[in-house]
């Protein structure tokens, strides 16, 4: 059985489980954080201070699934308001450690949640990016609604070869 989680905004304070949870999330799926180990421990404490106040900002949340008791994290969902691609809102930043995933645990499903509560009123639908080969990932996401749009993107990871080939991210959206 797995213990308690609570879930909450992120906070500057936060920095530190932000670097712990985003480091274990390059070294197991470094397409969901969108950079690669390597690059991800050589980022300044300031790097991991401001995306730890996303979940204070205006236009941008970031929520964080903490185990109960011992406060380690071990999940964590992030959105903000539009990017290029229009105005309404995007998640970003999606992980969950490797024991809290599946229906069972519902770390991914409450963090969702929270999201899509932020979400509400911002625009008219919640969109994301997901890895074309991210089958787990389209399949909870269609179990929340979600289709694709039919826009795609060419993404490389931050610190990557340059040499390397694009991954390819699809658009998925849903209304809100």
């Amino acid at each position: 059985m797995l213990p308690p989680i609570t879930v909450r905004p992120t906070t500057e304070d936060d920095w530190e489980r932000v670097r712990t949870l985003r480091l274990e999330n390059a070294s197991d799926n470094p397409v969901s954080y969108g950079a690669t180990a390597a690059y991800a421990r050589r980022m300044t404490e300031e790097d991991w201070r401001l995306r730890a106040r996303r979940g204070e900002g205006p236009t941008t949340t970031s929520l964080m699934a903490l185990e109960t008791t011992t406060g380690r994290p071990v999940g964590m969902m992030s959105a903000q308001q539009g990017d290029d691609d229009g105005p309404d809102p995007v998640l970003t930043g999606v992980y969950v450690s490797p024991a809290f995933r599946g229906r069972t645990a519902g770390v991914a499903d409450t963090l969702l949640q929270g999201i899509v509560l932020w979400a509400v009123g911002r625009g008219e639908t919640l969109r994301l990016y997901v890895d074309d080969q991210a089958t787990p990932a389209q399949r909870f996401y269609a179990r929340h609604g979600f289709a694709a749009t039919g826009r795609e993107r060419a993404s490389r990871l931050l610190g990557d070869d340059p040499d390397a080939t694009p991954r390819r991210l699809l658009e998925l959206s849903r209304p809100l």
